[in-house]
């Protein structure tokens, strides 16, 4: 049974729905098929709402993606859970949990490309489409973004597959993946709207600030600095989206898709029916938890004295836990370190403490901390170094945190500069699963996690097994080939 679920979720038998007649005939009787479905403005926005869901699905944003790109950065250790090989490094491509987010992701993109290619021919208000297609374009970005920081060169499928044997084809370089994915940002850029122009029915959907933020990124990573900055810029005087003044409340259920939210996956809205484990699987082993993903002391050394974010980020010994849940059979009212295989918890995310109520917990992919510190980045790269220092100083100096500004002396040069933005986005997006790419496209993986056993082929993670053996045209990341 293992290996016929293994084999129900490759890259070429997900494409098979939908374009071969007798698998449709025997879909349960409950699945409407997706060939013929978007025949109307409803079920338009029902199939894109389905993009969004898969998100929230549990090899993605449910549980398993965050694994694989945080606990590799040394923020986080996996203590009585599975994958332990992420921990020190030690997986290879037969991977099951590998596949499975790699097959999600494709699934997503599966979605998007029938709504961009049916849509067109529905019968509805033209500006209401457009955005429907601009939404499918920018999570078709997002999920090729997502395969190619992962595994580098991939397959690109731009269109519904007419036959399963349309998916056996070579991977496309990593430029062209690039290439696709700015295309279709653009593309969404010019037809979503700002996200002050939705509606309250339509919180959390893709706005025109999350495709520049997004292009934005994609450009950093090509070393595309001029375009990065045009688009960073973009955002930041749009004066859509400002920090939150409490640090506290930027990962918190109460103010869920705040200012500061530029893109977070939706698990109680837009078709939102996915559970999140993040809950339950960050909190102490206590009371409901399970304390399978625990802060190290990597992270913990990582804050300056007296930043108040190590506070807000992590549960050490002594803090103020959750006394409102305390009752005759445990104490919650101080947290102990006993209660984690570090000693620590990650406390971003689960304030207010929720431990048996996941499913509705959202999860933040992109804020506005994120975009200031990126055009740090590529400001300094640019040489605007009075630039880039003003935009870390906004992050570190937001009133809950009010830490010294850097000052000309400190970061006068590009090198000092890059070094601060380097230990900003540290302890600034602790656990929000950007560490490990960062280090990666820094060249400094090895050097900061060698010691945890990183080697230069995990630059990209090797391509599932299953998918090289079943199709001949895939070639394995080089770096693999002697596994």
């Amino acid at each position: 049974m293992k290996y016929i679920k293994i084999a129900t979720v490759a890259l070429s038998l997900l494409f098979l729905a939908g374009c071969d007649k007798n698998f449709l005939e025997k879909s349960p009787p409950d699945r409407l098929p997706e060939e013929g479905f978007i025949n109307s403005a409803d079920r338009l926005e029902l199939a894109v709402n389905g993009i969004y869901q898969q998100l929230q699905v549990s090899d993605l944003y449910g549980d398993y993606l965050p694994k694989f790109l945080g606990v590799p950065s040394g923020e986080v250790l996996l203590s009585n859970t599975q994958p332990l090989a992420i921990n020190n490094f030690s997986f290879d491509a037969s991977d099951t949990y590998m596949l499975n987010i790699y097959a999600a992701f494709y699934q997503g993109i599966k979605r998007a490309n029938t709504v961009i290619t049916e849509a067109p021919a529905v019968e509805m208000d033209e500006t209401l489409k457009a955005r429907y297609i601009a939404e499918a374009k920018f999570l078709r970005g997002f999920y090729y973004w997502n395969l190619t920081n992962m595994w580098g060169d991939v397959i690109l499928i731009t269109a519904p597959v007419a036959h399963p044997d349309d998916v056996l084809i070579a991977k496309s370089p990593q430029d062209e993946i690039y290439a696709f994915i700015v295309a279709d940002l653009k593309a969404a850029i010019e037809d979503l709207p700002r996200v002050t122009e939705y509606g309250t029915n339509d919180i959390g959907r893709a706005s025109k600030g999350a495709a520049q933020s997004l292009l934005g990124k994609v450009y950093l990573y090509m070393e595309d600095y001029e375009s990065a900055l045009t688009q960073f810029d973009e955002v930041i005087k749009s004066k859509d989206y400002d920090l939150m003044d409490e640090f506290d409340q930027v990962w918190n259920r109460n103010f869920e898709n705040n200012k500061e939210s530029i893109f977070e996956v939706q698990f109680a809205d837009i078709g939102g029916s996915g559970t999140s484990t993040r809950n339950q699987s960050h909190l102490p082993g206590v009371n409901g938890g399970t304390g399978s993903h625990v802060a190290t002391q990597l992270i913990v050394d990582a804050f300056e004295p007296n930043d108040p974010r190590l506070g807000y980020s992590i549960f050490r010994e002594g803090d103020v836990f959750a006394p409102e849940l305390t009752n005759s059979n445990i104490n919650l009212d101080t947290y102990k370190a006993a209660w984690s295989a570090t000693g620590y918890n990650i406390r971003k995310g689960m304030v207010p403490i929720l431990y048996l109520q996941g499913g509705g917990a959202n999860y933040p992919v992109i804020r506005f901390a994120d975009v200031l510190l990126m055009y740090a980045e590529v400001a300094n790269t640019l040489n605007m170094r009075d630039e880039a220092r003003e935009a870390v100083n906004r992050v570190r100096q937001r009133p809950s945190v009010n830490m010294p500004p850097l000052t000309v002396a400190q970061t006068g040069d590009q090198t000092a500069m890059f070094n601060a933005i380097v230990h900003e986005r540290q302890v600034e997006l602790a656990f929000e699963n950007h560490r490990f790419s960062d280090l990666r496209r820094w060249g400094l993986a090895a050097q900061e996690l060698g010691s945890l056993g990183y080697l230069s082929k995990h630059r990209f993670f090797p391509l599932p097994q299953l998918e090289v053996d079943i199709n001949r045209q895939l070639k394995q990341n080089p770096d693999w080939l002697s596994e």
